[in-house]
């Protein structure tokens, strides 16, 4: 490798993105007491993956106590019902994930939330896109957030954009990911799978900066932008 390559600094940057997940659970469709044709407070929202820190402050107030106490119950329809939109299949909260169950018996609503890890329909695949030069020997340790070693990969790029896959993991999680390059060295940095759309993109590229090392960048473009919730606007 030419010795001023070596002096560069190399950056690899993923573009982190996810398919649809499939998850146990079942949000409930929206009833109507009283007035059938009064207006909702809230127009739903339709993220896969529907954020605590987002919701209105009187629709925390509910799953607050469903967390606390086991259940909500209300003799009216919940206003959980009205933010949570036909896509949404998990609360995510504190960095882990819940399915909403919503239950209806003589006029009583109640809304409970169980623990899960969601499960993609396939295993999601980093792939890579982009390298600086050719050929390029590449090794890819991924552990999950336990520390247990998931992949060890060793990759010979021999094209610029050969695209070769390498398989990350069925579930939503934090994954660490080693990334070494030969004669460039190692860096470690954390993947975080949620909901997004594909694909998982791994970009290596110089650097104009005269450093010795390389860096990691993860990115995560997800899809949650183009589904905002419309009372996040208000």
């Amino acid at each position: 490798m030419p010795e001023g390559r070596l002096m560069k600094r190399r950056t690899l940057l993923a573009a982190v993105s996810m398919g649809t997940a499939t998850v146990a659970g079942c949000v409930g469709e929206p009833n109507r007491t009283g007035d059938e044709n009064a207006e909702p407070k809230y127009e739903d929202c339709n993220m896969r993956v529907l954020h605590y820190r987002i919701l209105p402050e009187d629709v925390k107030t509910e799953v607050d106590t469903a967390f606390h106490g086991g259940q909500y119950e209300s003799n009216e329809e919940l206003l959980w019902q009205q933010v949570a939109g036909p896509r949404v299949e998990v609360l995510g909260r504190d960095g882990s994930y819940y399915a909403p169950q919503v239950d209806v018996d003589n006029g009583v609503y109640t809304l409970q939330f169980e623990e899960i890890t969601p499960q993609y329909d396939s295993t999601k695949y980093l792939t890579v896109s982009e390298v600086p030069e050719v050929p390029l020997d590449i090794s890819i340790t991924i552990t999950d957030a336990q520390g247990t070693v998931l992949e060890e990969i060793d990759l010979t790029i021999e094209e610029r954009h050969s695209d070769q896959k390498v398989p990350v993991a069925s579930e939503f999680g934090t994954y660490i990911m080693e990334i070494t390059v030969e004669d460039w060295g190692s860096v470690t940095e954390e993947l975080t799978l949620a909901s997004a759309p594909e694909p998982i993109l791994l970009n290596i590229r110089d650097d104009d900066e005269a450093k010795s090392s390389f860096s990691v960048q993860i990115r995560s473009i997800s899809d949650q932008g183009a589904f905002a919730c419309p009372w996040e606007q208000r």
